[in-house]
């Protein structure tokens, strides 16, 4: 049976570290930010809107670039049938596995806590029954699995708010202060995630900190195509920590 090493290998040829946060770069989300500004528009918005519910640290494994190999698997392993599914499942899961094996610890070292007690996952709400990130987390990744709760349902209006952010769209199990690590596949505006986040604080948690896989940008558009050729400029390495600029070797 391969290894989390040999399965996630592959990944090391597309995968791309977003910048640390910075001039030109959103201090909450990675993506580009209009220069002088400390966040890009949507987490401003977001942050307007949720106040101090939005997540303590957000923290993308990879940009995932629209129409590159990542953005594709993101996609594809949500929406293929058959052994292309499991393929692209077996593998993402050996990413965000790690991932958390190498960083999780520089992640909440961003949050100013020893660790995370409990992991979960934001629910669908577009219908799907199983999300299949709930299943890698809860059933596939090593270092999530013995901490792994459902914690958060969609409200009934989730569904009619559309892809804005808002406290109503999720609710959450109480919680005594136990630091949440949310989990999340693919962040575009990151109004979904936020809106989890929330309903976690809102529920009792102490620290929730956001991983998702992938941090969704378009090169097409100029002013990304900028910020995207600048992350690139660093070849992808397991060892460089998502937080701080230097690796663990």
């Amino acid at each position: 049976m391969a290894t989390v090493v040999e399965l996630s290998a592959r990944y090391a040829n597309f995968l791309v570290h977003p910048l640390l946060p910075g001039l030109g770069v959103c201090q909450i989300c990675r993506g580009p930010a209009t220069k002088g500004y400390p966040t890009c528009l949507p987490c401003h918005g977001t942050r307007t809107v949720l106040g101090s519910g939005v997540a303590d640290a957000v923290v993308p494994v990879s940009l995932a670039l629209k129409g590159e190999q990542y953005a594709h698997e993101l996609w594809r392993y949500k929406n293929a049938a058959g052994p292309q599914r499991q393929y692209f499942r077996t593998g993402l899961a050996a990413v965000l596995w790690r991932f958390l094996e190498a960083h999780e610890a520089c992640v909440a070292h961003r949050c100013a806590v020893r660790g995370f007690d409990v992991v979960t996952t934001v629910p669908s709400t577009s219908g799907r029954q199983t999300h299949p990130l709930r299943a890698m987390v809860a059933d596939m990744i090593g270092a999530t699995r013995e901490r792994h709760r459902d914690l958060l349902r969609a409200t009934p209006k989730a569904a009619d708010l559309g892809r804005t952010a808002s406290s109503a769209r999720y609710t959450a199990s109480p919680l005594w202060g136990e630091h949440v690590l949310l989990v999340d596949d693919t962040w575009t505006t990151g109004n979904h995630v936020q809106s989890a986040a929330a309903a976690l604080k809102s529920a009792g948690a102490g620290t929730v900190a956001v991983v998702v896989l992938g941090r969704h940008l378009n090169s097409d558009y100029e002013h990304t195509a900028a910020h995207v050729e600048q992350a690139r400029l660093r070849r992808f390495s397991w060892d460089v920590c998502p937080v701080r600029p230097w690796a663990h070797g």
